[in-house]
């Protein structure tokens, strides 16, 4: 039996199969909900390309996770009710997300109006009542499909090609049965439109989409505390806990929110795209508003939903215009000139003078021979530096300061570092951090600024005099190019993918490789294979 990725695999006789296992939390909630309670299976006939079945099973699976995921939602939060109002106006947000989600990849016009043609005679006409058959003429408008018998029938097949499991996931909303019902009758009626505005789109129509102006606005609650921006921000603070950078960031735009909106709940996407295009100004490109506002906005937003502090996310599916740029370089890494300049210099600091220049000297070759983040270098204490069995490593942890992904991770130390004598310095540093002074006098606070530890401190030092020697390049970053530079160079010589990936403590390519993370030891064996830098 041959395995194609997790979990899918091929038998002998060509066929394609898989199975997941249902989780013993929400056994019971699935199988009333979708009959099976221990497992779904997939099989997919001989005849298939590989490709075709890596496709399949994937839309199969995200289908099964976006099932569990909702029944563990509803568990957790609890079903909500709906009055037929809320009904169309959840399925007003189902027609946006709906819509912009397809945007992606409109396909071709044909596509959609082969969907719309399934949806008008395989799936609604077959249910016609008899009394249609013998006088069609007497319902010309087809009113016997809001019959409540013909809305249960096709209810099942709606849900599936409106993708409503998966809209409401990301929502963060569980429904109650009637609720459910109400929902999906109301997205019956409109998911033609939207198959008609893919048409549309996909010829190159984009005009105003009127259907969309028709949906009606949540019903708001009378006498209800209006939810403020900074409100929700500081309640999604406290129970993430996020970095404190993090805080000190998206504080600016919660700020600007809290002065547009007096009330966040129920937003609608209009008013938010309306917003957000008008943030952007002489200060602030549309890149900034494009990544980093809306990261904050939905993150938080989507918190929100979750929690049933607010009923509506309108941010992920938001899309601002960025302008492309000019680009003049090619990648993202160090050139050899660059090296040279970068690396010859840092032979020349003394590391047995100021913390400044141990780190001048040290941090380059560091980054240059193991990818990290000069951040996870400058905080190194001399305790982080570790041998095992007979070789040498550094330790970076949470624990000596910020590691981006908050995980500890294992770093092999090339043979030319230990050449060039980085051990004997370690040595002199007696357990001590290594790259600045363990007493610092008092750093006040710059108003709703982070603090910046000594280490931060130091890597932004060491990024400056990057910049004196003339590495003055804007599309290059004085020290994060390092991880391109040692990533490119990884590649070059041939060290798999999975090691450059774990020395840099990037995620794992696939759920797959997650299982097979490289031991420290594997990884020093790697980097036998990097080069050395040459100078001359």
């Amino acid at each position: 039996m041959a395995l194609l990725m997790a979990g899918l695999t091929r038998t002998s006789t060509g066929a394609y199969v898989a199975r997941k296992v249902i989780p013993k939390d929400i056994r019971t909630e699935y199988a009333a909900r979708y009959g099976n309670a221990w497992e779904e299976k997939f099989r997919l006939e001989k005849g298939a390309s590989d490709h075709e079945a890596r496709a399949r099973f994937g839309e199969w699976l995200a289908d099964i996770e976006t099932r569990i995921g909702g029944l563990r939602a509803a568990k957790k939060n609890g079903p909500q009710p709906l009055t037929r109002q809320n009904a169309y106006a959840l399925a007003g947000r189902w027609y946006t997300w709906f819509v912009a989600r397809h945007e992606r990849d409109l396909r071709t016009p044909a596509h959609w109006r082969t969907l719309t043609e399934i949806l008008v005679w395989n799936v609604i006409r077959p249910h016609a009542p008899d009394d249609y058959e013998e006088r069609p003429m007497d319902d010309p408008h087809w009113d016997w499909q809001f019959d409540p018998q013909v809305r249960e029938e096709v209810r099942p097949a709606i849900a599936a090609e409106a993708q409503t499991a998966a809209f409401l996931l990301e929502q963060g909303l569980s429904l109650t049965p009637d609720a459910t019902n109400l929902f999906l009758d109301a997205v019956s009626d409109n998911l033609l439109p939207a198959f008609q505005r893919l048409e549309a789109m996909a010829r190159g129509d984009y005009s105003p989409d009127v259907h969309q102006q028709g949906f009606p606005q949540f019903a708001e609650l009378g006498g209800s505390t209006p939810v403020k921006a900074m409100e929700l921000f500081e309640a999604w603070t406290k129970a993430v806990q996020p970095a404190e950078g993090t805080v000190y960031r998206w504080t600016t735009v919660f700020k600007e929110a809290d002065r547009h909106f007096p009330d966040v709940r129920n937003i609608s996407f209009e008013k938010a795209k309306t917003w957000m295009n008008g943030l952007v100004n002489e200060y602030r490109s549309a890149g900034t508003v494009a990544a980093a506002w809306r990261t904050a906005l939905k993150t938080v937003f989507g918190w929100g939903v979750a929690e049933k502090i607010i009923d509506n996310n309108p941010f992920p599916e938001v899309r601002i215009s960025v302008p492309r740029k000019n680009t003049e370089r090619e990648t993202k890494a160090f050139d050899d000139a660059e090296i040279k300049i970068i690396l010859g210099a840092a032979l020349r600091c003394d590391d047995t003078k100021s913390y400044r220049e141990r780190a001048f000297r040290w941090v380059p070759w560091i980054c240059a021979y193991t990818g990290a983040r000069a951040g996870e270098i400058t905080q190194l204490r001399a305790s982080d530096i570790q041998q095992r069995n007979g070789m040498h490593f550094a330790k970076l942890t949470p624990s000596a300061g910020k590691i981006k992904t908050r995980k500890a991770r294992t770093v092999p130390l090339h043979e030319h570092l230990i050449e060039q004598g980085f051990l004997d310095f370690v040595e002199r540093a007696q357990g001590r951090p290594l790259f600045y002074p363990t007493k610092q006098r008092p750093v006040a606070k710059v108003e709703d600024g982070p603090r910046q530890s000594a280490a931060e401190r130091m890597r932004s030092q060491v990024g400056t005099w990057v910049r004196s020697l003339g590495i003055t390049d804007p599309e290059i970053s004085p020290n994060h190019a390092w991880r391109h530079t040692f990533k490119a160079m990884a590649a070059r010589a041939g060290i798999d993918e999975r090691y450059s990936d774990a020395i840099t403590g990037h995620s794992p390519a696939t759920i797959g490789r997650a299982y097979t993370k490289p031991l420290p030891e594997d990884l020093a064996e790697a980097v036998k294979k990097f080069p050395m830098y040459k100078l001359d």
